[in-house]
């Protein structure tokens, strides 16, 4: 199973699909620059940006069996990065809206408060990535989309080739399945989000 630069991207990624590591290698040294390029110019930190790509090529990886690409592996793993900035923005905002709620309870003096608080949010962020993490493959994507990539339904629809009724199950699903596991957090999530 020989992979050559002259390959079409179908080729190489069905040869990824396979389970061919120069295939991955291909595709590797091919994007890396590029994606680093992307997301420097949204992020300006160089060891975030790595640690994105590092991530976006190790789930390339272990997901290649069930990935379905539609269009290219270009503007997958563009789109895929895009994500995981948006998500990361987002995540920001969480964050600096906890920060504030844990000023606003405890005052600017109250730093052994604030450290329980932080340690508290890192627990709850972790919980929350393995629960999504245990979802179902078509679940976890259609959560994705909906979450970190802001799609519609019908978006998400077009994106998995899959009815909006179905996606819309999957989502009630993904979130149910979420509220299970974080039930522990209900109140952390409660004072976070609802503020």
């Amino acid at each position: 199973m020989s992979v050559s630069k002259k390959m079409s991207d179908i080729d190489i990624f069905l040869k990824l699909k396979s389970g061919n590591t120069k295939a991955f290698e291909l595709i590797y040294h091919k994007y890396w620059s590029k994606l680093f390029d992307q997301a420097y110019k949204r992020l300006a930190d160089e060891e975030i940006v790595k640690e994105f790509i590092q991530e976006l090529f190790t789930e390339l990886w272990q997901n290649r069996e069930v990935i379905q690409i539609h269009t290219s592996i270009s503007s997958y793993l563009h789109q895929a990065l895009k994500f995981k900035i948006y998500n990361y923005y987002k995540l920001q905002q969480v964050q600096d809206r906890y920060r504030q709620f844990v000023y606003e309870q405890h005052g600017p003096h109250s730093t052994n408060n604030l450290t329980e608080e932080r340690i508290n949010y890192i627990d709850l962020h972790q919980a929350l990535k393995k629960s999504i993490e245990k979802l179902p493959n078509q679940t976890r994507r259609a959560y994705k989309l909906k979450q970190e990539g802001g799609l519609t339904y019908p978006e998400i629809a077009a994106v998995l080739k899959i009815s909006t009724s179905t996606v819309e199950k999957h989502i009630i699903k993904a979130l149910k399945v979420i509220r299970k596991e974080l039930k522990h957090f209900i109140w952390l999530l409660f004072t976070i989000l609802l503020k």
